[in-house]
């Protein structure tokens, strides 16, 4: 049982009570001896004690690595001290873009284009040049070649996005810092002097998230590759580090916007090879919708490959999203599950909700990417993962609903992994807690005894 994302200094108490780390966590949760964590001086274990084993942090992808090829991971290193100092276990979720309208995760050095200062086509081939160095290539321009360029602004045919060629295409000469050549198509086209060039990147207008990258392109996944093999080896030797999970979409899910199901944004993706299928995609209950998630599923069966690849001693974990959040397709979270399963990777959920019990004896799946039915077809194989919506309403009344009547629900069918949120946490053992659930609210409804329940059971 883990709590999640849990503040690490009384400056980060947004929505939660004055001094919620001070005065709140640390005596309440994770104090357990004498001096521990180093500096408040505990001298006995806190309320939550017995039933909480860690924590697991949200690590957004430009708080580690500012500049290319990159890497500081003393941000998430510290907030994970005191609880490695306590004596418990901490996990990571890291994050390549933003979950909510606008992306402020992937780092600038990724997104932000370079200005052309000229850019034309001769023989197919096309021949740009920049005012400033192309800093934006995962790898640094010498490992441009193959990868792909997006021209926008010019125009002209020029604009979209191109592979990178180097001197073994004719007509190509090896990248440098401010000129590149790439694999064009058509007409010549004479010199232009403006536009702009950088990674391939959709989405701000049409697919609610604000400026993506392409995830299922050459470009971010050797960036996100790079990056989960450096926390591998960051991470290799801290025996406290219980499970690495990765977003492969926004935020630490697998779902590539949250536009998949508008018609322009759909149309955008198909531009960019998401899919041959044209907008409005078909109905992903019909048996046309497999012909959409080929590409993607594809993409994230590659990724957990290569996380398998760097033979990593932690264990690895990852969410079965769906593609659309409306709840009916089913092919993508049963195909994730699938082969992560086949190569030992944990499967999970981050929409925990009062919905799941009724409607799995009901029939339907359960939502947010059929994790019931992959979780009873796949309990003892691989770790599951499960996490509440949101902070749980001990009255019932919210969608997310009470723990009394989801956790229990949950265990039952092999969690293993409990992730909670820090208001459900302390609505339970902190007597003077008023957050968004309050302490009375949390006892009257039974939360100790279920809390005690689900700790006996998957701790």
């Amino acid at each position: 049982m883990f709590i999640l994302d849990p503040p690490s200094n009384d400056g980060n108490c947004n929505g939660l009570p004055t001094s919620c780390y001070s005065q709140h966590l640390v005596p309440t949760l994770i104090c357990s001896g004498n001096n521990t964590p180093a500096g408040y001086n505990c001298t006995q274990a806190g309320a939550g004690e017995p039933f909480i084993k860690g924590a697991i942090f949200y690590v957004p992808w430009n708080l580690v690595s500012s500049s290319n090829g990159i890497y500081d991971f003393s941000v998430p290193d510290n907030r994970a001290q005191p609880w490695i100092d306590a004596g418990k276990l901490v996990a990571f979720d890291f994050i390549p873009t933003s979950q909510g309208t606008s992306n402020t995760v992937t780092p600038s050095w990724y997104l932000n284009p370079v200005p052309i200062s000229s850019v034309s086509q001769t023989g197919g081939i096309i021949t740009l040049n920049t005012t400033a160095p192309m800093g934006f290539f995962p790898g640094g321009v010498t490992a441009a070649p193959k990868l792909e360029i997006q021209i926008t602004g010019t125009g002209t045919a020029l604009d979209g996005v191109w592979t990178v060629c180097d001197h073994s295409t004719a007509g190509c000469i090896d990248p440098a810092s401010q000129t590149i050549y790439a694999i064009g198509s058509g007409n010549d086209i004479a010199s232009v002097s403006t536009g702009t060039v950088g990674n391939p990147v959709y989405g701000t207008t049409n697919c609610g998230s604000g400026t993506l990258p392409l995830e299922w392109r050459p470009n971010f996944i050797k960036a996100w590759q790079a990056f989960i093999s450096q926390v591998v080896q960051h991470y290799a030797s801290n025996n406290s580090v219980a499970y690495l999970r990765f977003g492969f979409g926004i935020g630490g899910e697998n779902i590539p916007n949250h536009g998949t199901m508008v018609a322009a944004c759909q149309a955008e993706m198909t531009k960019y090879a998401f899919s041959s299928v044209p907008a409005p995609w078909p109905d992903p209950s019909s048996a046309q919708w497999q012909q959409v998630t080929t590409t993607w599923v594809n993409y994230l069966n590659a990724m957990l490959q290569s996380e398998r690849s760097l033979s990593s001693i932690r264990q690895f974990g990852t969410t079965m999203s769906p593609i659309v959040t409306s709840g009916s397709d089913l092919v993508t979270p049963d195909a994730i599950a699938s082969d992560a399963v086949a190569l030992k990777v944990g499967i999970g959920s981050q929409g925990l909700q009062k919905s799941d019990p009724a409607n799995y004896a009901a029939g339907p799946a359960c939502l947010g990417g059929d994790w019931c039915a992959n979780f009873a077809k796949y309990k003892g194989q691989v770790p599951l993962e499960l996490q509440t919506l949101n902070y749980s309403d001990p009255s019932d009344a919210n969608v997310v609903g009470s723990l009394v009547n989801t956790v229990p629900f949950a265990t039952g069918l092999g969690t293993q992994i409990l992730e909670l949120y820090v208001d459900d946490w302390m609505c339970t053992y902190d007597s003077s807690w008023n957050g968004n659930n309050t302490y009375s609210a949390c006892a009257a409804a039974g939360y100790p005894a279920i809390f005690s329940a689900a700790a006996a059971q998957i701790n």
